[in-house]
């Protein structure tokens, strides 16, 4: 194997980053959230844009550095399919992609 084919078959981030930068985003929604929750001057409006931008922040800094799409599958359909279902569901579907791209990896 090349230098070049070494370079492009691993992921630009490592899964532990990805899933630290995950947890922090995670850990900072539910903290946007208990304030909503305990305070009156938190709009609702603020947890929304808390909740979308932690996707979009997600989408663009791990599920980037992780997720090399092959060429077959590299579509607009495919890719933007799975990255507003990634988006609008980050907080259940970090999770299952951190397993299977784990269980890919051991076995």
């Amino acid at each position: 194997m090349s230098d070049m084919e070494k370079a492009t078959a691993t992921p630009a981030m490592p899964m532990s980053r990805a899933l630290l930068l995950y947890l922090a985003c995670l850990l900072g929604f539910m903290l946007l959230l208990m304030l909503h929750m305990g305070v009156d001057w938190v709009p609702k409006l603020a947890v929304l844009v808390g909740y979308l931008g932690a996707g979009i922040f997600l989408n663009r800094i791990v599920l980037r550095g992780l997720i090399e799409w092959h060429p077959v599958y590299n579509t607009i359909e495919n890719v933007a399919s799975s990255k507003f279902r990634q988006m609008l569901l980050w907080p259940f579907s970090y999770p299952a992609l951190f397993i299977q791209m784990g269980v890919a990896k051991h076995l």
